[in-house]
This record gives structure tokens, sequence and C-alpha cells, in this order.
């Protein structure tokens, strides 16, 4: 499946995305979520993994492509456990 250029994703529609890692915060409240924050320099969309305290691999710098259907979240595109592999950036 051909990626997505993160500003022309509509939510609610299955998209694959790929970028950069700009950075990787895990929760424990209100819920256990690890948050991650993917851009593909046309924008930014979070991927979020519901009851992971840490996602293993997932490191600023890193290339993902990542696969799911994204929702508008208080202002922001949110994958919730998206499908997803990691790519090398060359």
């Amino acid at each position: 499946m051909t990626a997505t250029a993160i500003a022309a994703v509509i939510p609610r529609r299955r998209v694959t995305v790929t970028g950069k890692i700009g950075s990787v915060v895990s929760y424990r409240r209100p819920w256990v979520r690890t948050d991650v924050e993917l851009g593909d320099g046309t924008g930014v969309i979070l991927l979020r993994f519901m009851g992971r305290p840490e996602v293993p691999g997932f490191e600023s710098g890193q290339v993902v492509v990542a696969e799911g259907t994204p929702i508008m979240v208080r202002g922001e595109l949110v994958i919730l456990n998206p499908l997803y592999t990691f790519a090398d950036d060359g």
C-alpha cells in the first residue's frame, strides 16, 4: 500500500503513513499507554498504543511505516494501536 502524506490524512479512513519518530512518551495515568509522535514533513500524527507502558524499538529518529484508522482527539490526529514496521531512512 502506498503511504499517504500526513497532511492529507482524513479521519476515519484507513491509511498508511511513513515518517520519523519525534518523541515517545509513556503514561501510567489516567490509563496505561505509549504515545509516539510521527512526522513526515507535512504534518504530525500520534500513534497511541493502549495498555502498553512501552513499545520496544521506538526511538526518536527511527523511521516507521504505520497503518490504521485515524481519529481526531482534541484537535490531533491519532491512530490507536496501529500496525507498524520499522524502515530504514535510505
